[in-house]
């Protein structure tokens, strides 16, 4: 007899981006699933290195969006969200902080 576990689509997303973490962690970086939203647009937390990244919104399109459109249908886009606002990225001082500060959580 097997049993039956319903899984959300939120966690079906990360067993996803599982196999793709690899790719983000050769270059110190790694995403999480917040949410799908009501308008199919996942909204996925950039960490480590993937949040200053210059290359990370490619990254997120070519890869990360191509790969749940790819296994999900009803996934439309994807929203990369960050703790850090536009004036830190030009504040590396202030970039480091924040990513010392959550390492020590």
């Amino acid at each position: 007899m097997e049993l039956f576990v319903e899984t959300t689509l939120e966690q079906r997303i990360q067993q996803v981006l599982d196999d793709y973490r690899p790719t983000l962690y050769m270059d110190g970086g790694d995403v999480e699933v917040l949410e799908v939203d009501a308008k199919g647009v996942a909204h996925l937390k950039m960490l480590g290195a993937c949040i200053d990244c210059p290359i990370s919104l490619l990254t997120m399109k070519l890869g990360i969006q191509r790969l749940l459109k790819e296994h999900f249908p009803e996934i439309t886009g994807v929203n990369a969200i960050t703790d850090v606002s536009l004036n830190d990225l030009y504040d590396r001082e202030a970039v480091l902080q924040k990513t010392i500060f959550r390492s020590n959580k």
